[in-house]
């Protein structure tokens, strides 16, 4: 299996979903699931930002003028369904349905063209940039994949390939909370079952370490290190192996600096 990550940077006004992005740089989205054949594409996204930014975005996955995973000048006339299945303050969850008809040519329609079917493709948006990071089954057809993105690209939009190799990223999203050693797993459980983490708390830290039958020290040492794991990987989806690695440093120069003065 192999790994292809790339980039689509847009200039403003020239899509309307990312100037929704762009005018609004702390609203996020990402898919969670999509499925990909030659006849159409089902997505299920998840976006978060502020209710102005998530209006405007409705605007536009109801009226589509355009398809918005296409990056050409073709016209593109499809049937489109919208539907949002989960709808919170500041969060949406969006499923979509767009066929590939006509001459209607989206990213993954390209990548299963030039790679063959079996191809995992998820998307991140945020700001002017949309990431792509596609699960192939091997090299074959991936130089010919990025020219063709590259010949398909309207003026306003850049492409940047940033990695091809082993599925690195892929690996470390299938990471779930089982991955923690079982007292951690035990304790962050514990914790939340009990309301440790509700404001204000339904219990306190003794307390909590109390019912475990283990020290406060010791509890409070397990979550910590859950805690830290739970965060990385957090930030590591939200904004890549390299941004996270970067966020991780300086917040660490940061606590230096304090500690210093």
């Amino acid at each position: 299996m192999r790994e292809f990550i790339f980039t689509i940077d847009y200039d403003r006004n020239v899509d309307p979903l990312m100037d929704v992005f762009i005018d609004h740089p702390e609203t996020h989205s990402r898919s969670i699931a999509c499925n990909v054949t030659e006849s159409g594409m089902w997505r299920l996204e998840r976006v978060a930002g502020p209710e102005s930014a998530l209006k405007q975005l409705d605007d536009v996955y109801e009226s589509p003028v355009q398809c918005t995973e296409c990056i050409g000048t073709r016209d593109c006339v499809t049937d489109w369904y919208y539907e949002v299945i989960s709808r919170e303050s500041g969060r949406r969850t969006v499923y979509s349905y767009r066929s590939e008809a006509g001459d209607c040519h989206s990213i993954p329609r390209l990548a299963i063209e030039h790679v063959g079917q079996g191809v995992l493709v998820e998307t991140e948006r945020r700001g002017s940039r949309c990431e792509w990071r596609l699960l192939l089954c091997s090299d074959e057809g991936i130089d010919d994949l990025f020219s063709a993105l590259e010949a398909e690209l309207r003026p306003g939009l850049t492409v940047e390939f940033r990695q091809l190799g082993e599925p690195a990223y892929w690996a470390d999203e299938a990471v779930t909370l089982a991955e923690l050693p079982p007292e951690q797993q035990a304790a962050v459980e514990a914790a939340v079952d009990y309301g440790y983490y509700r404001t204000p708390r339904d219990v306190s830290l003794s307390d909590l370490a109390e019912r475990l039958d283990v020290s406060r020290s010791t509890l409070q040492y397990r979550l910590q290190r859950a805690e830290s794991w739970i965060v990385r990987s957090f930030v590591t989806r939200s904004m890549g192996p390299v941004e996270a690695d970067e966020a991780v440093a300086e917040g660490s120069r940061l606590r230096v600096g304090r500690s210093s003065v």
